[in-house]
């Protein structure tokens, strides 16, 4: 894991060498610079994670070059200022030029360290993944994704496999960059886009609501690929079940060359791997993390909840446990309590949810209560992927009769 990179600029050659020391001790990359030449010299150079700048200097003083730095927008990392001869006034005005805080000579060790750390813990970024995460991994498990995203990349038409999510964005982002005009929920997919994507200039057209191709039987899909394809644009089908397309398309189609699912999937076994990838991921990231692992339990405790097949929720979790647990090790109790919090959260959302629902649909009369709840139950079926034929067996209607039902209700979809 990479060191934290702390700059010391004073002039005092016996500070340096011992805020050098006590630095190097606790595990930093010490930079010495004697003056504002120096410094500036190593700002550029280095990508540092902090600086210690003394305000009384001979040729340029600390808060000239704190304001030189601020002003041209130089220095992108904390700033803790130091004076041997410091009053209030000066740690004020230091603070408000952007110095993350002061320090008094002489200065103590456990007083240096506690400072550097707080410093770097007010850098810690841990949000989401993005696309690095992908980009530059070299664990082999993540390289033959990769590779599978480059293969997928050339193909006239691309399915993505999983729910909506962060990383479904990162994949779309990975696939076709903001290459794309994705069509709205409200429209319908036909030939008449054609002409709205060339006019912005795009060349993919991604499809985030799939159950719109239960408006098709299998010639009418072919024959509108083929008309995308001949005017060089391809489709991307997010968020779909490989059976909703396996219905859909011919069987001599090789469906596989152009489908691609999230990461994990279905695949218990992979959690850990991906957990343990994750976590060094928000590691490298942030050094001030220092070390930390799964112990064995905490790792299985994760592979035996089907929640974390989904990369969203496992990431989610990581985030949270890399914040909340302060040891070296991530353990089995500390899984479990994430868990039990999120279960609480989803209970209590859906008890709130349902006194909404509750009290709505029992204030209705009988035929307004009727038809909210068959809005619901068919637009349900209907997000399913279920074609007109699968719906009318689930419901037990008459396909003319259910034609003319999902009509009354004012449902688009057929």
């Amino acid at each position: 894991m990479k060191k934290a990179k702390i700059l010391i600029v004073d002039d005092e050659a016996g500070i340096r060498d011992s805020l050098n020391e006590n630095l190097m001790d606790e595990g930093y990359d010490i930079y010495l610079a004697k003056d504002a030449v120096e410094a500036r010299e190593i700002q550029k150079k280095e990508n540092l994670d902090i600086i210690l700048l003394d305000i009384w200097m001979p040729d340029c003083d600390g808060i000239s070059l704190l304001k030189e730095w601020k002003k041209n927008n130089n220095v992108k990392c904390p700033v803790i200022m130091m004076s041997g001869h410091g009053t209030i006034d000066t740690a004020i005005e230091a603070t408000k030029i952007g110095a993350f805080d002061f320090l008094e000579k002489p200065i103590s060790l456990q007083k240096l360290l506690k400072t550097v750390s707080n410093c770097l813990k007010a850098t810690i970024n841990i949000s989401k993944l993005n696309r690095s995460f992908i980009d530059s991994n070299e664990q082999n498990f993540i390289k033959e994704y990769r590779n599978r995203l480059s293969e997928v990349k050339n193909e006239q038409v691309i399915c993505i496999d999983g729910p909506e999510g962060n990383f479904l964005n990162i994949i779309i982002d990975y696939l076709v960059e903001n290459d794309f005009y994705k069509l709205q929920n409200e429209s319908v997919l036909d030939n008449s886009l054609i002409h709205k994507i060339q006019a912005k200039g795009k060349n993919n057209l991604l499809v985030s609501h799939y159950k719109k191709l239960s408006n098709f039987n299998k010639k009418e899909l072919k024959e509108l690929l083929d008309v995308y394809k001949k005017n060089n644009i391809r489709i991307v089908f997010a968020d779909v079940r490989i059976n909703i397309f396996n219905s859909l398309f011919d069987e001599d189609v090789k469906l596989k060359k152009y489908y691609i699912s999230l990461p994990i999937g279905r695949d218990p076994d992979m959690i850990p791997e991906y957990a343990k990838s994750i976590l060094d991921f928000y590691l490298t990231k942030n050094l001030n993390l220092g070390y930390k692992s799964f112990d064995t339990s905490a790792l299985n405790a994760l592979r035996l909840n089907s929640n974390f097949l989904n990369i969203d929720t496992l990431d989610n979790c990581i985030s949270m446990l890399v914040q909340q647990v302060s040891g070296e090790l991530i353990l089995a109790e500390d899984v479990n309590s994430h868990i039990n919090k999120l279960r609480a959260t989803e209970k209590k959302a859906i008890e709130n949810n349902n006194v909404e629902l509750d009290t709505e649909f029992y204030s209705k009369n009988l035929k307004e209560a009727r038809e909210d709840f068959e809005k619901k139950y068919f637009n349900y079926h209907i997000g399913q992927g279920k074609s007109v034929s699968d719906l009318a067996k689930v419901s037990g209607i008459e396909r003319t009769h259910l034609y003319r039902k999902l009509k009354q209700l004012g449902l688009k979809n057929k």
